[in-house]
């Protein structure tokens, strides 16, 4: 949920915006001077879509085999965080 802000009452209701952050995550401030955008506000906390984790450790696991067939097999432990906290794209 975006709302926007003017940085006037951005900066009286600051308290307001981060108590409202931390109660809903997902909640963005866009800040505007002279009505046009030119910060947002969001939580520090990483939004990871249900089911993430999941979709990466199967694709990592169907590469891993695929790429290994016929040959000695390397752990999936040592290459797993490689896939899973790699830069995201966007």
């Amino acid at each position: 949920m975006k709302n926007v802000v003017s940085i006037s009452n951005a900066r009286k209701d600051l308290p307001k915006m981060v108590k409202e952050i931390q109660r809903n995550p997902e909640t963005v401030f866009r800040i505007t001077v002279r009505d046009e955008p030119v910060a947002e506000i969001r939580s520090a906390k990483a939004m990871v879509q249900a089911g993430e984790a999941v979709r990466k450790l199967l694709h990592l696991r169907q590469k891993l085999s695929f790429r290994l067939k016929g040959r000695t097999k390397e752990p999936i432990s040592q290459r797993v965080k490689d896939h899973l906290y790699s830069q995201r794209n966007g």
